[in-house]
């Protein structure tokens, strides 16, 4: 279990300069007035713990705009274990992270050091938007869960980026050599991204039970509700990669994989991305990070 002991500020959005030192006995509220910058509080703390915001990607709107430079300081936590962590975000150099006076080998790391999850209310994207944020949901958590995974998530998209750039020289390329590289390529994908894809169904096996039994507990429906991975292929991966290669040439794309895959969300035998309503959609977003707040205390 993690908790916040000082959060410190410094040109971060609103905030110019603030001190935050939340009570270590229970649950922290914050309150205040719209526009005052209670989101913006709790960006901080998880771009301290991360390395990235949960409301946006382009780094600069994170910097007050009288400033060039946001600073960040905290101290967290972890099972009784004290973590230090700085960041600095800047608007014209390199951003810099440090956990406790010493740089991350990478930012991924960040998560096996302290746990967190966000709840935000964009969480409805994660029911009704795109396959995309739903594997990047179960892939943050496999990230938060073990190294390993971290390291092999970032093998699969390393991977994949080779596939691309493959694709896009072939029609300047021997086409013998391209089929003999994608044959390369093909079997590091087969078998890293048939790894993710056991690791992703494993985790919503841990996931499903608890998912269900908060779900029951907040909804008085008595409606089922079941998680389950849907891939983008039957069968081998290998075997795909090589019957849509033909396309996938034409194309310039890699049609299967984990990076196609998505996780499907039944409420009451229907879909809850097209027939839920808003309401139950975001209860069940709430429902499945809280799961994943149960699991990663017990892993933390």
């Amino acid at each position: 279990m993690a908790s916040v002991i000082q959060i410190e500020l410094e040109n971060f959005r609103n905030w110019v300069g603030t001190l935050f030192t939340p009570s270590t006995d229970g649950i922290t509220a914050v309150v205040g007035d719209n526009g005052q910058g209670k989101t913006n509080l709790l960006e901080s703390v998880y771009y301290l713990c991360v390395g990235s915001s949960f409301r946006t990607s382009a780094k600069d709107v994170l910097v007050n705009t009288a400033s060039d430079q946001a600073i960040l300081h905290g101290l967290i936590d972890v099972k009784q274990r004290r973590i230090e962590v700085d960041a600095s975000i800047s608007k014209t150099q390199k951003d810099r992270h440090l956990v406790n006076k010493k740089p991350p080998a990478k930012l991924s790391d960040l998560r096996n050091e302290i746990p967190i999850v966000s709840f935000s209310p964009d969480d409805l994207a994660l029911i009704k938007g795109p396959p995309g944020n739903r594997r990047t949901l179960i892939d943050e958590f496999l990230i938060q869960t073990s190294k390993s995974s971290a390291a092999l998530i970032d093998e699969v998209e390393k991977i994949l980026r080779h596939r691309s750039a493959l694709y896009k020289s072939a029609p300047f390329s021997d086409p013998q050599e391209i089929e003999w590289s994608l044959d390369v390529w093909d079997e590091k994908l087969a078998i890293a991204g048939s790894e993710l894809v056991r690791r992703r169904v494993a985790a919503l096996t841990r996931l499903e039970p608890l998912v269900q039994d908060l779900y029951g507990r907040l909804s008085q429906k008595g409606d089922s509700l079941e998680i389950s991975y849907t891939a983008s292929f039957t069968g081998e991966l290998k075997d795909a990669l090589l019957t849509s290669r033909k396309d996938d040439l034409r194309r310039q794309v890699t049609s299967v994989g984990p990076h196609r895959d998505d996780i499907d969300v039944v409420l009451a035998k229907m879909p809850a991305r097209a027939c839920a309503s808003q309401g139950e959609q975001r209860t069940i977003s709430y429902v499945i990070k809280a799961a994943m707040c149960r699991l990663l205390e017990e892993v933390a």
